[in-house]
């Protein structure tokens, strides 16, 4: 009884500051589609119902000067995984942010996924992934398999905008006994019709950041730019390492219209 007391407390503890947070959203997304698919690769052919990776999630923050925030988010398939689980992890993290920029700690997207993910207006929705066949989200052709998972133990600080320029450096912690630290880094620049940057992730020999090989690295380089409210265009081109002293080379181009206020099209 006394360590059910104990458990109580310390449950009641953790959940008041999160109770507290002055900002805080709660959020869904319900995400399917139907797709006709002619794939000899994946031994599909037929209407396939897929979730595209429909969620929910909890994020909040609190503080003036110095923010406290933190951002929780899980999957919530429509149709029965192969567990059967009703939800399934995605990422938890929470951080600090000021005039000194943003750090966090966590599971997380991590800094060099980002610019990718972020060029393709349909991430997340049925498509053709890196290697050929179908896939219910998740990169596409020309963006690397890097482009996709969360990573997890990551440790990440975003620089303040220095005349739209912006640095950030992570590590990405490998808790077992090999103590092999995943490393990435990058610099971007923006403005409002354009941006540029080049990231860098390096894997130790345990493999702490997703899809990037063991004792290998890979290098994005990225751009955008904004030709009006209604019509953008992005390019990203990466070097990635197979593990085997070689690289493979990914370039994804993008265009984006504004169809309506809520609607888009893209051709990449």
């Amino acid at each position: 009884m006394k360590k059910l007391a104990i458990s109580t407390a310390v449950a009641s503890a953790l959940l008041a500051p999160a109770a507290a947070m002055a900002d805080t959203t709660l959020y869904g997304q319900f995400r399917y589609s139907f797709s006709a698919i002619d794939d000899p690769a994946a031994g599909i052919d037929g209407i396939q119902g897929v979730d595209n990776t429909s969620l929910f999630g909890l994020k909040g923050s609190k503080g003036k000067d110095v923010k406290a925030f933190f951002h929780i988010q899980t999957g919530a398939k429509a149709d029965k995984d192969g567990e059967g689980d009703a939800f399934n992890q995605r990422f938890y993290f929470a951080g600090f942010s000021g005039g000194f920029g943003k750090v966090a700690f966590g599971r997380m997207t991590n800094a060099y996924k980002f610019p990718g993910f972020k060029l393709d207006p349909f991430y997340n929705l049925a498509s053709v992934n890196a290697v050929g066949k179908f896939a219910g989200g998740g990169a596409t052709y020309g963006l690397s398999p890097a482009t996709n998972g969360f990573t997890d133990n990551a440790l990440q600080y975003f620089s303040p905008s220095l005349g739209g320029l912006t640095v950030n450096v992570g590590t990405y912690i490998d808790d077992s006994n090999e103590d092999e630290h995943g490393f990435g880094a990058g610099v971007a620049y923006k403005t409002k019709k354009f941006n540029v940057g080049v990231q860098y992730a390096s894997n130790a020999v345990v493999g702490t950041i997703p899809n990037v090989a063991a004792d290998d690295d890979a290098i994005r380089v990225h751009g955008g730019i904004k030709l009006n409210k209604k019509f953008s265009a992005g390019f990203s081109y990466e070097m990635v390492g197979d593990g085997n002293d070689d690289e493979i080379n990914y370039l994804y181009v993008t265009g984006t219209a504004g169809l309506t206020p809520k609607a888009k099209a893209s051709l990449s």
